[in-house]
């Protein structure tokens, strides 16, 4: 899959979700108007109520009274001998009980023309919120000036939202779950992208590994059968020592991939022995310096550590100094200088082993222990290598119950410790 398909459905499905995102915010946000537009039909209904609830009371009080107090025969009746506050709180008790409405409210009476509160139930109705009060004419109680009741409750936001609480709960859920497998589809079509760029810079740097000792050993076979019966036995044996030495070559490419292979089916095993890391690591770098090195290398020991006997799988230890020290050497230009320390630290040992090569970024030092991943060098194949030896060393130090960290800076070299226990664990 090209990178222009991976942008369009990336982008194709971020626009979807972004949709889906408004579209489901809109429903909520619809069905929230919509609970409190009932919430409020239930508040009217109550004070509808209440009202009638007023005024069959002061109808069964005035045909009870020989002198009806509300008649023009005594205008001096007042407003609170009309409207009994204590019926008046103990109907909208009744009323908004049987709505199931909030028993936290608060309620005031008002006169209409200049909203001055006459009677309150509390100190005061906060004039930031008279938005959210709902209101009852007193017209049918009182016709000598308009009032009205109000009745507010502090927490009917909070009502609306714990009556849909289930709702949104799953909602959220949901759509948690649905930005989560997105976001995991997403990371997975990049890492099979990166994966699949990977593999074919593997593939070009095995062909290309292997193409030059085959043609090697095809040129010096070649010569072998068009060699005359009296050549020389010297020339006969230089160019069989060339097939032989390629040979061994191609095998140990061929030995390092299997034993990555082997590593992920998690089909190795140590084999613990007890051997000295300071001579294993002289004997593995002059090797590696007479066989390798096109350049003089200045190796610097510095063998500080008392206790270095490793109790450890000394095939597998000596391949991980062996891929570190090759690797220094194949990353270094105009020479290599390499610092080699040991240290004693909690029980075990700690190598380390400093170059003065290119060195690496911060954003390759987060890569480079990935398998089959390289220092990007361009189009350019003069560093041999699969991306598999330092995926292999991290793997392995790990097995031994150990760990690697690495310092690096661009042009400045690098360094890697390594931590080993004295004793591996089984």
């Amino acid at each position: 899959m090209q990178k222009s398909q991976i942008t369009i459905i990336i982008l194709a499905a971020s626009i979807s979700l972004l949709g889906l995102t408004i579209t489901q915010c809109s429903w909520v946000w619809n069905a929230i108007n919509l609970v409190q537009e009932q919430h409020d039909h239930r508040v009217d209904m109550a004070l509808e109520e209440v009202i009638d609830g007023l005024v069959n009371a002061n109808d069964s009080e005035l045909n009870r009274s020989e002198n009806p107090f509300y008649s023009a025969a005594q205008p001096t009746i007042t407003f609170f001998e009309v409207i009994d506050t204590t019926l008046l709180a103990s109907l909208l008790m009744q009323y908004i009980d049987y709505h199931k409405l909030d028993p936290d409210f608060e309620y005031a009476i008002l006169k209409t023309s200049n909203d001055s509160i006459i009677y309150s139930s509390s100190e005061i109705i906060p004039k930031s919120l008279k938005k959210d009060c709902h209101k009852a004419c007193l017209s049918c109680l009182w016709k000598e000036e308009f009032f009205h009741l109000e009745v507010y409750f502090p927490s009917q936001r909070k009502v609306v939202l714990v009556e849909m609480s289930v709702w949104l709960i799953f909602t959220a859920i949901f759509f948690l779950i649905l930005i989560f497998t997105f976001m995991y589809i997403i990371n997975t079509i990049i890492k099979q992208k990166k994966l699949s760029e990977i593999k074919n810079d593997f593939i070009n740097n095995m062909t290309h590994e292997f193409k030059t000792p085959i043609s090697t050993i095809s040129l010096a076979s070649e010569v072998l059968l068009h060699t005359n019966a009296d050549a020389s036995p010297e020339r006969i044996k230089k160019y069989l020592k060339i097939i032989y030495d390629e040979n061994i070559r191609m095998r140990g490419q061929v030995d390092r991939v299997l034993q990555v292979a082997r590593l992920d089916r998690d089909e190795f095993s140590l084999t613990k022995s007890e051997f000295d890391l300071h001579q294993l690591v002289k004997n593995t770098v002059q090797h590696l310096c007479f066989d390798q090195c096109e350049e003089v290398t200045t190796v610097n020991y510095h063998f500080d550590a008392d206790q270095f006997i490793l109790n450890a799988d000394e095939m597998h230890i000596k391949n991980v100094v062996t891929n570190l020290v090759d690797n220094a050497i194949k990353y270094s230009s105009n020479g290599t200088s390499l610092d080699i320390q040991t240290n004693n630290k909690q029980e075990g040992i700690l190598l380390s082993i400093e170059d003065n090569g290119i060195g690496m970024s911060k954003e390759t030092i987060k890569h480079i222990f990935d398998k089959f991943y390289r220092i990007p060098t361009g189009n350019i194949h003069n560093v041999k290598g699969f991306g598999l030896g330092l995926y292999y060393v991290k793997n392995m130090v790990d097995a031994h119950g150990g760990h690697i960290e690495v310092k690096s800076e661009i042009n400045k070299g690098s360094r890697f410790d390594i931590y080993l226990p004295l004793d591996t664990p089984i």
